[in-house]
């Protein structure tokens, strides 16, 4: 491309620590295709029903590792945005099994200073992009997002429910109502309403990269002790296609056009009318013959001269 010009906004890139969380995330991409990059596995394709390239990748689990990976996604797309999207263990009576987590705060809750008598909590907590966060409450109201749900993944007994909650993240997988863990939860996080091992990283990435990241997890269990049992009877699977239905309904409804073709956004205006909003795009800058600055921007362009150097 032209230097000067505008070159359309990158793919969402959309994470998963295991297998099927990443299986039922593919599903949903029309005609995928593998990409490889330093020796890292991807597969890139559209979201069916939406114009929207979609990349993705499994992390493995664990914040560290999903950190690296980030960062690794950021570096090679320039995405424009990165969701991490799998499954969760509920902290809520009211977050039930195959319901839907969109977080809108996520918990680093390891952190801690021990002294010979007390441990102190320190916690670390990030909020998402804004955007992302307005475009799942907007576009996950109501049941219509569960159209992409696959049939015979959805629980018998209900449908699932979104909560726009705040989730906690660490290095452990909790199985019990009684450990330290559980009622350190409870007490010092008490508005998380779901538990993972994953989004610490990821917002840590975010940070650091610039790029907007979010979180999207199914309810697989309870975190209760009947983690064994809920899996075997296949709560991971159901979980995993409920967040994976959630997060391509997210992405479909992403305003602007990623695949430097002729959508648009509209805007209100006066009286009910609308005004087009054009495609977001990246501007380029490029510096050219003794500090001349040309740039492009809404259409116009600007050359800049600032201070020139002198020929020797």
């Amino acid at each position: 491309m032209p230097a000067g010009e505008f070159r359309p906004v990158g793919p969402v890139v959309v994470l998963t620590a295991i297998g099927l969380e990443y299986e039922a995330v593919r599903a949903h991409l029309v005609a995928p295709r593998r990409t490889v990059h330093e020796e890292t596995w991807f597969e890139e394709g559209e979201v069916t029903g939406a114009e929207r390239r979609v990349v993705l990748g499994e992390v493995g689990a664990g914040n560290v590792r999903t950190a690296a990976f980030t960062e690794r996604v950021r570096a090679r797309f320039a995405p424009r945005a990165i969701i991490f999207v799998g499954v969760a263990g509920s902290l809520k009576p009211d977050v039930r099994l195959g319901d839907v987590v969109v977080a809108d705060k996520v918990y680093a809750y390891d952190g801690s200073k021990h002294v010979p008598d007390a441990e102190f909590a320190r916690p670390a907590a990030w909020e998402p992009a804004h955007g992302l966060v307005q475009a799942a409450k907007h576009s996950l109201r109501g049941s219509a997002w569960t159209e992409r749900v696959r049939p015979g993944l959805f629980r018998p007994d209900r449908r699932p429910e979104v909560h726009i909650k705040p989730i906690a993240a660490g290095e452990t997988v909790l199985n019990s109502m009684n450990s330290w863990l559980r009622e350190r939860l409870t007490t010092v996080f008490n508005d998380a309403v779901a538990v993972e091992m994953e989004s610490a990283g990821l917002a840590t990435a975010g940070v650091f990269g610039k790029v907007d990241v979010l979180t999207i997890r199914g309810i697989s269990d309870g975190a209760d002790g009947d983690k064994g049992p809920a899996d075997a009877g296949g709560s991971q699977h159901i979980a995993a296609a409920h967040a994976a239905a959630a997060a391509m309904t997210v992405i479909a409804a992403l305003p602007g056009d990623d695949s430097g073709g002729s959508a648009t956004e509209r805007e209100p205006g006066p009286h009910g009318s609308s005004t087009e909003i054009p495609p977001r795009l990246r501007q380029i800058n490029r510096a050219d013959r003794k500090g001349v600055v040309n740039a492009v921007q809404h259409g116009n362009q600007t050359i800049n001269y600032g201070s020139q150097a002198t020929d020797r």
